[in-house]
């Protein structure tokens, strides 16, 4: 990583797949420069609300991409790089070559995908919400659907408690607290 003097990095964030590299710059920018090459991405900008904010950075990619298939999105408040890798392989352990943490530098997880995911996706939006959208597509289940006594005996919720399942039977925590009540006199018998 190197920057000019009198700027400093933009916040960073990535995310990749087997065969892309996400990286967002955080900030909203005018007067921005950026550049792709095989080797390293290098960005520089004035921040868009305080012009003496100047933002700058280069970046060593620790294998390389297809600079020339990279594509940008100006989204407003940052920018959105698609990064094709090289060579489609294994996931990066790193994003850059540098062996120390770049403090401005931070994973994506809205983009993030592990390795073993279904590769997928909406342009690299993951769109599986899990038990949540399973719930809200699914016709027989849903936020207004009573639950039924019926159906948690069909599933044999209730093996070994005794039939009475309108409250009338006391849980076990139920009835070691009636036990503490009774000795909460000082009745206790030896």
């Amino acid at each position: 990583m190197s920057a000019t003097a009198g700027s400093v990095p933009p916040p960073v964030s990535w995310a990749q797949r087997n065969d892309l590299v996400f990286l967002i710059i955080d900030v909203e920018c005018k007067d921005m420069e950026h550049r792709v090459t095989e080797e390293s991405f290098t960005f520089k900008g004035v921040n868009a609300l305080d012009e003496s904010k100047r933002y700058d950075v280069t970046l060593h990619f620790l294998h390389s991409v297809d600079a020339e298939k990279a594509t940008s999105k100006n989204i407003g408040r940052c920018l959105e790089f698609t990064i094709p890798k090289k060579e489609s392989g294994p996931y990066w352990p790193t994003l850059t070559t540098d062996p120390t943490k770049l403090h401005f530098l931070k994973a994506n997880f809205a983009k993030w995908r592990d390795e073993s995911d279904n590769e997928d996706d909406n342009d690299g939006v993951a769109t599986d919400q899990g038990i949540l959208d399973n719930l809200r597509n699914n016709s027989n289940a849903g936020w207004n659907n009573q639950l039924d006594l019926d159906d948690l005996r069909d599933f044999n919720y209730f093996e070994g408690v005794e039939d009475d399942i309108d409250g009338n039977t006391p849980s076990p925590s139920q009835e070691d607290d009636e036990d503490n009540d009774s000795n909460v006199d000082g009745d206790n018998e030896l």
